[in-house]
């Protein structure tokens, strides 16, 4: 009886690390996700923040959409874990309209200022929050039925989903 506890135990422990393996990608992950998330929050927060009036009010914006460009594309590159569907690309375009938005605001304000271009960033700045709430949500365990619009409408070039065309 011992030697059968013995050989039952061995493969249950050899499941419940490996079950731990699969868990420990998922909560780093998670833990990546979340720490994507804070830093979006205050990123956000310390644009908010900026003195539309000061002297270094365009080059602390400009600065702080670099950074947030950087975390963007952190975040696309990170491997997503079974069990979300769609996140992988949608944090590929996430971090691909969110570049699209900072070389916008970069042209709308180095120089003289273009309210197009600055438009143009916005719009791209939006579509990448937009994925951004869509990926929330699937991590939550919802697939919001717009994910299933906006990739049509992606795939279609005439769609209002691409970026305005430069002046």
């Amino acid at each position: 009886m011992k030697k059968l506890l013995e050989f039952l135990c061995v493969p249950l422990l050899l499941l419940t690390l490996t079950g731990c393996g699969k868990n420990t990608e998922l909560e780093n992950y998670k833990a990546n996700m979340n720490q994507f998330f804070e830093n979006v929050k205050i990123f956000d927060d310390s644009i908010n923040a900026i003195d539309p009036n000061s002297e270094t009010a365009v080059s602390e914006l400009l600065a702080l959409l670099d950074s947030m460009n950087t975390s963007f594309a952190q975040m696309a590159s990170l491997e997503v874990p079974e069990g979300f569907p769609g996140v992988d690309q949608l944090a590929d375009e996430a971090s691909s309209y969110m570049t699209e938005a900072v070389s916008y605001f970069h042209q709308a304000y180095d120089g003289e200022y273009n309210p197009s271009l600055e438009d143009a960033a916005r719009q791209n700045y939006e579509r990448a929050n937009v994925r951004l709430q869509y990926i929330l949500s699937i991590l939550h365990g919802d697939i919001p039925e717009e994910i299933y619009s906006t990739e049509e409408e992606t795939a279609d070039p005439s769609s209002q989903d691409t970026a305005p065309a430069e002046e």
